[in-house]
């Protein structure tokens, strides 16, 4: 019995060599694949569909040993049909696998964004984890640009949208599978970052400083000594802010969160702590202070009560803070962990967080569009009042808001 489980071993490792050296498993020529870090969509005049894909061509040298990047475009009248006529025209398969972003144009704003983002949810070409975020500007203007740390703007718009544990949690994360479940849900809700470009560099400002970066690389004699933003000036100054929330109602935007309001919605939605905000203007005895505060917990508790009079919802947060900066002649920042909050402090930071989650609950109202929930909190826990509300839910909700503020004892 021994003897014969050694014999099948081996004949599955002849079968699986016997496979690799015959046909490479199907894999495509590496020389002849394209590696797309980041795909834009952009709305044609014609009404066609335009997309470029970013490529990251790495190219690794004495004097550089930074990622080259490479835009590609090709319009169809479907989004796969303009992706393969990517590969079509420059004779390099378009590998999706490594695509982690998705910007659509700004020309989408009044159009249903289920016809462009369908195609990404249906393909095995790309993950469903694949994040998407719109755009104010065309999405292939976005993909040009660079900022001072990051030659390729899908791996700088990533690192800000994906922040690392410590940083804020002021962006409405969305992907591929978020997006398209909440518009196939009964609500038809939907939400996305909102890129917004601070600031860029124009191009004949990058050209006089590329021609002034070679020049002095000749001069000086030696070119591995510099670093590639000296050789060359590969790098731009475009900043980019995705604190602004797109919000989607049946696939067309139909508002948009400020800053403010998004910081809201993930201290209700998502992991809170680490999170920074200020609370300016709090009179004290002796002056007036402005404040920052770093969240430890968040709990975060929305009950929704619901009878023949209408829909109740009741929001409760249990904030637990401490204050990481003051301004003023007398700081209570320090080394001790004994470092309870000011009552005015406490009195200011709950009203303006009630504030916050107020005009949350009013947006939803507004717009139409379940960010929160409550219809699928309906649907779920109070069914047999769905088909009563379900059409005017927004019209009979009244709220409560209660935020606590707590700091160390």
């Amino acid at each position: 019995m021994k003897y014969k489980s050694v014999k099948l071993m081996f004949a599955a490792i002849a079968v699986v060599f016997f496979i690799f050296f015959s046909n490479d498993f199907g894999l495509i020529d590496i020389e002849k694949t394209a590696i797309i870090t980041a795909c834009a969509i952009d709305l044609e005049d014609n009404g066609e569909y335009k997309v470029t894909a970013q490529i990251a061509v790495p190219e690794a040298s004495d004097a550089n040993t930074e990622n080259e990047r490479a835009q590609i475009s090709a319009t169809g009248s479907t989004v796969g049909a303009a992706i393969k006529n990517i590969g079509d025209t420059s004779g390099w398969f378009p590998q999706l696998s490594f695509c982690n972003l998705i910007i659509v144009g700004g020309g989408f704003k009044d159009y249903n964004l289920i016809d462009i983002l369908d195609y990404f949810s249906k393909t095995l070409r790309i993950h469903d984890s694949a994040l998407i975020v719109m755009t104010e500007e065309d999405g292939a203007t976005l993909l040009k640009l660079s900022t001072p740390l990051d030659n390729i703007s899908s791996f700088a718009l990533q690192k800000i949208i994906l922040k690392n544990a410590g940083l804020n949690r002021d962006i409405a994360v969305c992907d591929v599978k978020s997006f398209c479940t909440g518009y196939y849900s009964d609500s038809g809700s939907a939400y996305m970052p909102l890129i917004k470009i601070i600031s860029q560099k124009a191009e004949n400002e990058k050209a006089s400083a590329e021609d002034s970066g070679g020049k002095s690389g000749g001069s000086a004699g030696n070119g591995g000594s510099q670093s590639g933003s000296e050789n060359g000036g590969a790098k731009g100054d475009a900043i980019f802010n995705a604190n602004t929330t797109a919000l989607f109602l049946h696939g067309k935007k139909v508002g948009e969160l400020d800053e403010n309001l998004t910081l809201a919605f993930n201290a209700l939605t998502e992991n809170f702590s680490t999170t920074t905000f200020e609370v300016k203007n709090v009179d004290t005895d002796s002056e007036t202070r402005n404040y920052l505060l770093t969240v430890f917990s968040c709990d975060t508790e929305k009950k929704l009560r619901v009878s023949e009079n209408g829909l109740f919802l009741d929001v409760t947060l249990d904030i637990y803070a401490k204050i990481s900066d003051v301004n003023g002649q007398t700081s209570y920042v320090g080394y001790t962990e004994n470092a309870p909050l000011p009552n005015a402090l406490k009195e200011r930071a709950e009203a303006d967080f009630t504030e916050r989650i107020n005009n949350l609950i009013l947006t939803e109202i507004q717009t139409k569009c379940d960010f929160l929930d409550i219809k699928k909190e309906l649907y779920r826990k109070h069914h047999s009042f769905y088909d009563k509300y379900k059409d005017n839910f927004t019209e009979k909700l009244t709220y409560n808001v209660t935020v606590n503020f707590s700091g160390q004892k």
